[in-house]
């Protein structure tokens, strides 16, 4: 009876010692996956980081290209109203200088 007792404990104790092999297997196993899926979650989160990051820049460099074009345009336009300014105070000044030879 004392060894039939024994005996029973030591396969109880052999089945916790394997219970706790297959606990220690499966936390690592869990582990690793863990760290895999943070580690995709991570690129991910970086490249769409990059993704926004690069969308911004072009809209950005888009934004810039349009007042560029418009400043041209202004500027452009205010050389032409000088032009026409210049050019109506070019009759004034030759009716000056030919006053003043007169």
């Amino acid at each position: 009876m004392v060894e039939e007792t024994i005996k029973t404990i030591k396969e109880t104790e052999n089945e916790a010692e394997e219970m706790i092999k297959k606990a220690d297997a499966q936390c690592t196993d869990i582990l690793e996956q863990a760290s895999v899926e943070a580690r995709g979650l991570k690129e991910q989160a970086e490249m769409d980081a990059k993704a926004k990051a690069e969308a911004a820049l072009a809209a950005a460099k888009e934004a810039a290209d349009h007042l560029t074009k418009q400043k041209a345009v202004e500027v452009e336009q205010e050389i032409a109203a000088m032009r026409d300014a210049a050019l109506g105070k070019e009759k004034e000044a030759i009716q000056a200088v030919m006053q003043a030879l007169v």
